[in-house]
Protein backbone atom coordinates (compact mmCIF):
# COMPACT_ATOMS: atom_id res chain seq x y z
CA UNK A 1 0.00 0.00 0.00
CA UNK A 2 1.28 3.41 -0.99
CA UNK A 3 1.08 6.24 1.59
CA UNK A 4 1.28 9.69 0.16
CA UNK A 5 2.63 12.42 2.42
CA UNK A 6 2.36 16.01 1.77
CA UNK A 7 4.00 18.79 3.73
CA UNK A 8 1.06 19.31 6.08
CA UNK A 9 0.84 15.61 6.97
CA UNK A 10 4.57 15.39 7.60
CA UNK A 11 4.37 18.38 9.91
CA UNK A 12 1.52 16.79 11.90
CA UNK A 13 3.42 13.50 12.28
CA UNK A 14 6.44 15.36 13.52
CA UNK A 15 4.32 17.15 16.12
CA UNK A 16 2.82 13.85 17.30
CA UNK A 17 6.29 12.30 17.65
CA UNK A 18 7.53 15.23 19.69
CA UNK A 19 4.40 15.13 21.83
CA UNK A 20 4.82 11.41 22.45
CA UNK A 21 8.48 11.91 23.33
CA UNK A 22 7.59 14.72 25.75
CA UNK A 23 4.84 12.55 27.27
CA UNK A 24 7.27 9.65 27.82
CA UNK A 25 9.77 12.05 29.42
CA UNK A 26 7.06 13.39 31.73
CA UNK A 27 6.04 9.84 32.69
CA UNK A 28 9.65 9.01 33.51
CA UNK A 29 10.04 12.14 35.60
CA UNK A 30 6.80 11.44 37.47
CA UNK A 31 7.71 7.79 38.13
CA UNK A 32 11.30 8.48 39.23
CA UNK A 33 10.95 11.94 40.71
CA UNK A 34 13.97 13.03 38.69
CA UNK A 35 14.25 15.80 36.13
CA UNK A 36 17.73 14.88 34.86
CA UNK A 37 18.74 11.29 34.15
CA UNK A 38 22.30 11.68 33.01
CA UNK A 39 25.09 14.12 32.25
CA UNK A 40 23.89 14.30 28.65
CA UNK A 41 20.67 15.97 29.83
CA UNK A 42 22.36 18.71 31.87
CA UNK A 43 25.92 18.15 33.06
CA UNK A 44 25.86 20.84 35.75
CA UNK A 45 22.55 19.89 37.24
CA UNK A 46 23.34 16.17 37.04
CA UNK A 47 26.54 16.76 39.05
CA UNK A 48 24.59 18.73 41.69
CA UNK A 49 22.02 15.95 41.84
CA UNK A 50 24.66 13.29 42.49
CA UNK A 51 26.20 15.39 45.26
CA UNK A 52 22.83 15.90 46.95
CA UNK A 53 21.98 12.18 46.69
CA UNK A 54 25.33 11.34 48.31
CA UNK A 55 24.64 13.75 51.19
CA UNK A 56 21.16 12.27 51.56
CA UNK A 57 22.63 8.79 51.98
CA UNK A 58 25.11 10.15 54.54
CA UNK A 59 22.32 11.89 56.47
CA UNK A 60 20.33 8.62 56.48
CA UNK A 61 23.33 6.91 58.03
CA UNK A 62 23.60 9.68 60.64
CA UNK A 63 19.88 9.42 61.39
CA UNK A 64 20.16 5.65 61.82
CA UNK A 65 23.14 6.14 64.12
CA UNK A 66 21.27 8.66 66.28
CA UNK A 67 18.16 6.46 66.35
CA UNK A 68 20.22 3.47 67.46
CA UNK A 69 21.84 5.57 70.19
CA UNK A 70 18.44 6.78 71.44
CA UNK A 71 17.08 3.23 71.54
CA UNK A 72 20.18 2.09 73.42
CA UNK A 73 19.80 4.91 75.96
CA UNK A 74 16.08 4.22 76.34
CA UNK A 75 16.64 0.50 76.99
CA UNK A 76 19.45 1.31 79.43
CA UNK A 77 17.25 3.85 81.23
CA UNK A 78 14.49 1.25 81.70
CA UNK A 79 16.99 -1.26 83.03
CA UNK A 80 18.41 1.32 85.46
CA UNK A 81 14.90 2.12 86.76
CA UNK A 82 14.33 -1.60 87.40
CA UNK A 83 17.65 -1.75 89.22
CA UNK A 84 16.75 1.30 91.33
CA UNK A 85 13.49 -0.38 92.37
CA UNK A 86 15.42 -3.51 93.35
CA UNK A 87 17.96 -1.48 95.35
CA UNK A 88 15.11 0.23 97.22
CA UNK A 89 13.55 -3.18 97.94
CA UNK A 90 16.93 -4.43 99.20
CA UNK A 91 17.24 -1.38 101.48
CA UNK A 92 13.76 -2.07 102.86
CA UNK A 93 14.68 -5.70 103.55
CA UNK A 94 17.89 -4.59 105.28
CA UNK A 95 15.95 -2.19 107.53
CA UNK A 96 13.45 -4.91 108.40
CA UNK A 97 16.24 -7.37 109.21
CA UNK A 98 17.98 -4.78 111.40
CA UNK A 99 14.71 -4.06 113.21
CA UNK A 100 14.18 -7.77 113.87
CA UNK A 101 17.63 -8.09 115.37
CA UNK A 102 17.72 -4.80 117.29
CA UNK A 103 15.63 -3.95 120.33
CA UNK A 104 12.80 -6.11 119.08
CA UNK A 105 9.11 -5.42 118.76
CA UNK A 106 6.17 -5.52 121.11
CA UNK A 107 3.85 -7.88 119.35
CA UNK A 108 2.75 -11.40 118.57
CA UNK A 109 2.95 -13.55 115.46
CA UNK A 110 0.52 -16.25 114.45
CA UNK A 111 2.16 -19.50 113.41
CA UNK A 112 -0.53 -20.18 110.80
CA UNK A 113 0.42 -19.89 107.13
CA UNK A 114 -1.78 -16.94 106.13
CA UNK A 115 -1.26 -14.55 103.23
CA UNK A 116 -2.96 -11.29 102.35
CA UNK A 117 -5.03 -13.11 99.74
CA UNK A 118 -6.08 -15.90 102.13
CA UNK A 119 -9.83 -15.85 102.80
CA UNK A 120 -10.62 -15.56 106.52
CA UNK A 121 -11.79 -19.00 107.57
CA UNK A 122 -14.42 -19.86 110.16
CA UNK A 123 -16.33 -16.63 109.65
CA UNK A 124 -20.03 -15.94 109.21
CA UNK A 125 -21.78 -12.73 108.19
CA UNK A 126 -21.76 -10.13 111.02
CA UNK A 127 -18.99 -11.90 112.95
CA UNK A 128 -16.44 -9.47 114.40
CA UNK A 129 -12.70 -9.05 114.84
CA UNK A 130 -11.89 -6.46 117.51
CA UNK A 131 -8.70 -5.03 119.06
CA UNK A 132 -8.21 -2.36 121.73
CA UNK A 133 -4.89 -0.63 122.41
CA UNK A 134 -3.87 0.38 125.92
CA UNK A 135 -4.38 3.95 124.71
CA UNK A 136 -8.10 3.16 124.80
CA UNK A 137 -8.64 3.17 121.03
CA UNK A 138 -10.68 0.29 119.60
CA UNK A 139 -10.87 -1.19 116.12
CA UNK A 140 -13.73 -3.52 115.17
CA UNK A 141 -14.11 -5.18 111.78
CA UNK A 142 -17.54 -6.64 111.02
CA UNK A 143 -17.55 -9.27 108.29
CA UNK A 144 -20.25 -8.51 105.72
CA UNK A 145 -19.52 -11.60 103.64
CA UNK A 146 -17.66 -14.88 103.95
CA UNK A 147 -15.16 -14.16 101.17
CA UNK A 148 -13.19 -11.43 102.99
CA UNK A 149 -9.42 -11.97 102.88
CA UNK A 150 -6.88 -11.13 105.58
CA UNK A 151 -5.37 -8.35 103.46
CA UNK A 152 -8.67 -6.45 103.60
CA UNK A 153 -8.76 -6.77 107.40
CA UNK A 154 -5.12 -5.62 107.64
CA UNK A 155 -5.77 -2.55 105.47
CA UNK A 156 -8.74 -1.59 107.64
CA UNK A 157 -6.84 -2.04 110.92
CA UNK A 158 -3.76 -0.15 109.75
CA UNK A 159 -5.90 2.68 108.40
CA UNK A 160 -7.72 2.97 111.74
CA UNK A 161 -4.41 4.05 113.34
CA UNK A 162 -5.14 2.77 116.86
CA UNK A 163 -1.49 1.97 117.52
CA UNK A 164 -1.61 -1.66 116.35
CA UNK A 165 0.01 -2.68 113.06
CA UNK A 166 -0.98 -5.84 111.18
CA UNK A 167 1.55 -7.07 108.64
CA UNK A 168 2.44 -10.17 106.68
CA UNK A 169 5.96 -11.49 107.32
CA UNK A 170 7.88 -14.48 105.97
CA UNK A 171 7.38 -17.57 108.13
CA UNK A 172 10.21 -19.64 109.56
CA UNK A 173 9.30 -22.49 107.20
CA UNK A 174 10.05 -22.14 103.51
CA UNK A 175 7.34 -20.59 101.34
CA UNK A 176 5.13 -19.63 104.29
CA UNK A 177 3.72 -16.30 105.44
CA UNK A 178 2.58 -15.37 108.95
CA UNK A 179 0.51 -12.51 110.33
CA UNK A 180 2.20 -10.31 112.93
CA UNK A 181 0.39 -7.86 115.19
CA UNK A 182 2.71 -5.30 116.73
CA UNK A 183 2.43 -2.08 118.68
CA UNK A 184 3.64 1.07 116.96
CA UNK A 185 2.94 3.33 119.93
CA UNK A 186 4.77 1.37 122.62
CA UNK A 187 1.57 0.15 124.28
CA UNK A 188 0.16 -3.30 124.87
CA UNK A 189 -3.07 -4.30 123.13
CA UNK A 190 -5.90 -6.74 123.53
CA UNK A 191 -7.95 -8.96 121.22
CA UNK A 192 -11.40 -8.22 122.58
CA UNK A 193 -13.75 -10.96 123.75
CA UNK A 194 -16.34 -9.80 121.18
CA UNK A 195 -14.11 -11.23 118.44
CA UNK A 196 -15.51 -14.43 116.98
CA UNK A 197 -13.81 -17.55 118.32
CA UNK A 198 -13.79 -19.12 114.84
CA UNK A 199 -11.81 -16.18 113.42
CA UNK A 200 -9.44 -16.14 116.38
CA UNK A 201 -8.87 -19.90 116.10
CA UNK A 202 -7.42 -19.33 112.62
CA UNK A 203 -4.78 -17.09 114.23
CA UNK A 204 -3.09 -20.04 115.92
CA UNK A 205 0.09 -19.67 117.96
CA UNK A 206 -0.36 -16.16 119.42
CA UNK A 207 1.55 -15.70 122.67
CA UNK A 208 1.75 -12.99 125.33
CA UNK A 209 5.28 -13.01 126.80
CA UNK A 210 4.45 -10.63 129.65
CA UNK A 211 1.50 -12.54 131.08
CA UNK A 212 2.20 -16.11 130.03
CA UNK A 213 -1.55 -16.58 129.58
CA UNK A 214 -2.64 -19.58 127.52
CA UNK A 215 -4.22 -18.75 124.16
CA UNK A 216 -7.46 -20.77 123.97
CA UNK A 217 -9.83 -19.05 121.52
CA UNK A 218 -12.79 -21.29 122.32
CA UNK A 219 -12.76 -20.08 125.96
CA UNK A 220 -11.65 -16.46 125.52
CA UNK A 221 -13.92 -15.30 122.68
CA UNK A 222 -17.60 -15.43 121.80
CA UNK A 223 -19.16 -17.53 119.10
CA UNK A 224 -20.65 -15.35 116.40
CA UNK A 225 -22.37 -12.24 117.72
CA UNK A 226 -23.18 -13.55 121.19
CA UNK A 227 -22.68 -11.42 124.29
CA UNK A 228 -19.42 -12.35 126.10
CA UNK A 229 -19.79 -14.36 129.28
CA UNK A 230 -17.90 -13.53 132.46
CA UNK A 231 -15.14 -15.98 131.53
CA UNK A 232 -14.77 -14.79 127.93
CA UNK A 233 -12.30 -12.00 128.67
CA UNK A 234 -10.31 -11.80 125.42
CA UNK A 235 -6.53 -12.06 125.09
CA UNK A 236 -3.96 -9.37 125.90
CA UNK A 237 -0.56 -9.10 124.19
CA UNK A 238 1.72 -7.70 126.91
CA UNK A 239 5.46 -7.46 127.48
CA UNK A 240 5.59 -5.64 130.79
CA UNK A 241 5.67 -7.53 134.06
CA UNK A 242 2.37 -8.71 135.54
CA UNK A 243 1.19 -10.14 138.86
CA UNK A 244 -1.93 -12.24 139.26
CA UNK A 245 -4.02 -13.04 142.31
CA UNK A 246 -3.77 -16.59 143.59
CA UNK A 247 -7.46 -17.04 144.32
CA UNK A 248 -8.51 -20.46 142.99
CA UNK A 249 -12.12 -19.58 142.20
CA UNK A 250 -13.31 -17.06 139.64
CA UNK A 251 -13.51 -13.50 140.90
CA UNK A 252 -16.76 -11.67 140.10
CA UNK A 253 -16.71 -8.02 139.09
CA UNK A 254 -18.66 -7.16 142.23
CA UNK A 255 -16.18 -8.91 144.55
CA UNK A 256 -16.29 -6.90 147.79
CA UNK A 257 -13.06 -5.53 149.26
CA UNK A 258 -12.83 -4.88 152.97
CA UNK A 259 -12.56 -1.19 153.83
CA UNK A 260 -9.03 -0.15 154.74
CA UNK A 261 -7.32 -2.90 152.70
CA UNK A 262 -4.24 -1.47 151.00
CA UNK A 263 -2.14 -2.40 148.00
CA UNK A 264 1.20 -0.61 147.46
CA UNK A 265 2.79 -1.01 144.03
CA UNK A 266 5.25 0.67 141.69
CA UNK A 267 3.68 2.33 138.67
CA UNK A 268 5.00 2.39 135.11
CA UNK A 269 7.44 5.16 136.00
CA UNK A 270 8.81 3.38 139.08
CA UNK A 271 6.95 5.59 141.58
CA UNK A 272 5.18 4.05 144.58
CA UNK A 273 1.38 4.14 144.49
CA UNK A 274 -1.02 3.15 147.26
CA UNK A 275 -4.60 2.02 146.82
CA UNK A 276 -6.71 2.02 149.98
CA UNK A 277 -10.17 0.45 149.77
CA UNK A 278 -13.03 2.61 150.94
CA UNK A 279 -16.46 1.58 152.16
CA UNK A 280 -18.36 -0.46 149.59
CA UNK A 281 -15.28 -0.98 147.42
CA UNK A 282 -15.51 -3.75 144.80
CA UNK A 283 -13.16 -5.24 142.24
CA UNK A 284 -14.73 -3.02 139.56
CA UNK A 285 -14.35 0.25 141.50
CA UNK A 286 -10.76 -0.68 142.38
CA UNK A 287 -9.90 -1.29 138.71
CA UNK A 288 -11.53 1.95 137.63
CA UNK A 289 -9.66 3.93 140.30
CA UNK A 290 -6.19 2.57 139.46
CA UNK A 291 -6.70 2.64 135.69
CA UNK A 292 -7.88 6.25 135.78
CA UNK A 293 -4.48 7.26 137.20
CA UNK A 294 -2.95 6.70 133.75
CA UNK A 295 0.26 5.83 135.56
CA UNK A 296 1.47 2.99 133.33
CA UNK A 297 -0.35 0.30 135.33
CA UNK A 298 -3.57 -1.48 134.38
CA UNK A 299 -5.75 -3.79 136.47
CA UNK A 300 -8.19 -6.18 134.81
CA UNK A 301 -10.08 -9.41 135.28
CA UNK A 302 -8.68 -12.07 132.98
CA UNK A 303 -9.35 -15.71 132.21
CA UNK A 304 -5.68 -16.38 132.86
CA UNK A 305 -5.60 -20.09 132.19
CA UNK A 306 -8.22 -20.14 129.48
CA UNK A 307 -10.13 -22.67 131.54
CA UNK A 308 -12.92 -20.62 133.09
CA UNK A 309 -11.07 -19.21 136.12
CA UNK A 310 -11.19 -15.41 136.11
CA UNK A 311 -8.50 -13.72 138.19
CA UNK A 312 -7.38 -10.17 138.81
CA UNK A 313 -4.17 -9.15 137.09
CA UNK A 314 -2.08 -6.01 137.50
CA UNK A 315 0.49 -5.26 134.83
CA UNK A 316 2.98 -2.62 133.74
CA UNK A 317 1.75 -1.12 130.46
CA UNK A 318 5.01 0.75 129.83
CA UNK A 319 6.89 -2.49 129.26
CA UNK A 320 8.79 -2.42 132.58
CA UNK A 321 8.75 -4.65 135.66
CA UNK A 322 5.67 -4.94 137.89
CA UNK A 323 6.30 -4.79 141.64
CA UNK A 324 4.03 -5.05 144.69
CA UNK A 325 5.88 -3.58 147.67
CA UNK A 326 3.21 -3.85 150.37
CA UNK A 327 -0.27 -5.18 151.06
CA UNK A 328 -2.79 -5.47 153.87
CA UNK A 329 -6.31 -6.73 154.45
CA UNK A 330 -7.89 -8.52 151.51
CA UNK A 331 -4.81 -7.96 149.31
CA UNK A 332 -2.45 -10.18 151.33
CA UNK A 333 -1.80 -13.76 150.30
CA UNK A 334 -4.84 -15.79 151.27
CA UNK A 335 -7.17 -12.78 151.17
CA UNK A 336 -10.21 -12.58 148.91
CA UNK A 337 -8.05 -11.00 146.20
CA UNK A 338 -5.04 -13.08 147.13
CA UNK A 339 -2.03 -11.24 145.65
CA UNK A 340 1.07 -13.32 146.41
CA UNK A 341 2.67 -10.82 148.77
CA UNK A 342 5.64 -8.56 148.12
CA UNK A 343 7.23 -9.52 144.83
CA UNK A 344 8.49 -8.31 141.45
CA UNK A 345 7.54 -9.82 138.14
CA UNK A 346 10.04 -8.92 135.45
CA UNK A 347 9.25 -7.72 131.98
CA UNK A 348 9.62 -10.10 129.07
CA UNK A 349 12.23 -9.27 126.44
CA UNK A 350 10.84 -7.73 123.29
CA UNK A 351 10.40 -10.23 120.52
CA UNK A 352 13.01 -10.67 117.82
CA UNK A 353 12.73 -13.23 115.06
CA UNK A 354 16.06 -14.58 113.87
CA UNK A 355 14.32 -16.95 111.47
CA UNK A 356 12.57 -13.97 109.95
CA UNK A 357 15.88 -12.11 109.70
CA UNK A 358 17.29 -15.09 107.82
CA UNK A 359 14.38 -15.04 105.38
CA UNK A 360 14.90 -11.32 104.80
CA UNK A 361 18.59 -12.05 104.19
CA UNK A 362 17.79 -14.73 101.63
CA UNK A 363 15.51 -12.32 99.77
CA UNK A 364 18.24 -9.67 99.92
CA UNK A 365 20.76 -12.08 98.36
CA UNK A 366 18.29 -12.92 95.57
CA UNK A 367 17.97 -9.22 94.78
CA UNK A 368 21.77 -8.85 94.63
CA UNK A 369 21.92 -11.68 92.09
CA UNK A 370 19.09 -10.18 90.03
CA UNK A 371 20.79 -6.78 89.96
CA UNK A 372 23.92 -8.21 88.36
CA UNK A 373 21.86 -10.25 85.88
CA UNK A 374 19.86 -7.16 84.87
CA UNK A 375 23.08 -5.29 84.07
CA UNK A 376 24.49 -8.23 82.12
CA UNK A 377 21.31 -8.76 80.09
CA UNK A 378 20.49 -5.13 79.37
CA UNK A 379 18.39 -5.48 76.15
CA UNK A 380 20.23 -3.09 73.81
CA UNK A 381 20.64 -3.26 70.03
CA UNK A 382 23.87 -3.79 68.10
CA UNK A 383 25.51 -5.33 71.18
CA UNK A 384 26.44 -2.05 72.90
CA UNK A 385 25.69 -2.74 76.58
CA UNK A 386 26.54 0.46 78.44
CA UNK A 387 26.05 -1.33 81.79
CA UNK A 388 28.89 -3.72 80.97
CA UNK A 389 31.53 -1.07 80.26
CA UNK A 390 30.94 -0.92 76.50
CA UNK A 391 30.94 2.52 74.87
CA UNK A 392 29.55 3.95 71.64
CA UNK A 393 30.17 6.97 69.39
CA UNK A 394 27.22 8.92 68.04
CA UNK A 395 28.01 10.71 64.73
CA UNK A 396 25.86 13.82 64.54
CA UNK A 397 26.67 15.06 60.98
CA UNK A 398 27.43 13.60 57.52
CA UNK A 399 31.07 14.67 57.73
CA UNK A 400 31.76 12.38 60.72
CA UNK A 401 33.44 15.12 62.73
CA UNK A 402 33.22 15.61 66.51
CA UNK A 403 31.20 12.52 67.39
CA UNK A 404 29.57 12.25 70.83
CA UNK A 405 31.16 9.51 72.93
CA UNK A 406 28.92 7.71 75.44
CA UNK A 407 31.09 5.83 77.89
CA UNK A 408 29.64 2.79 79.63
CA UNK A 409 30.42 1.42 83.08
CA UNK A 410 30.62 -2.20 84.17
CA UNK A 411 27.97 -2.44 86.90
CA UNK A 412 27.82 -5.27 89.43
CA UNK A 413 25.83 -5.36 92.66
CA UNK A 414 28.81 -6.43 94.75
CA UNK A 415 31.24 -4.00 93.13
CA UNK A 416 29.72 -0.81 91.78
CA UNK A 417 26.74 -0.84 94.19
CA UNK A 418 28.87 -2.03 97.17
CA UNK A 419 26.32 -4.68 98.10
CA UNK A 420 28.99 -7.26 98.76
CA UNK A 421 27.78 -8.25 102.26
CA UNK A 422 25.52 -11.23 101.79
CA UNK A 423 22.28 -11.26 103.73
CA UNK A 424 22.18 -15.03 104.28
CA UNK A 425 24.95 -15.10 106.83
CA UNK A 426 24.43 -11.67 108.40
Amino acid sequence: MTVVFNAATAANVSILQRTNSAFQLSQKRVSTGKMIFGAADDATRYKMSEVMLGRSRQLDAVNNNVSLALKTLDATDKTLKQMINLVEAAQDLARKAQAEGAAGTRGATSTANLQATTVVGGVAVNDRFSITSDTGETFTYTFLNTSTNWGTVADALNSANIGVLMEFVPGSAANTTNIRFSSNNGKDFKFNSTSDAGVMTVLAGLTSPGTGATYTPANLFVTGTAVPTATQTGYTIAFGGSITTTKAASMPTNQAIASGSTLVFLDGNGDARTFTAGTGETATTMMNTINSLNAGVRVSLENQLGAGIVQMRIRNTNGGDMAIVGASGDFVSGGVLGFPGVQTNYAAPLSSNNALRLRYGQQYDAIVTNLTLLAQNNPVQAGRNLLQGQSMNVVMDEFGGNPINIAGIAITATGTLTMAQGGFGS
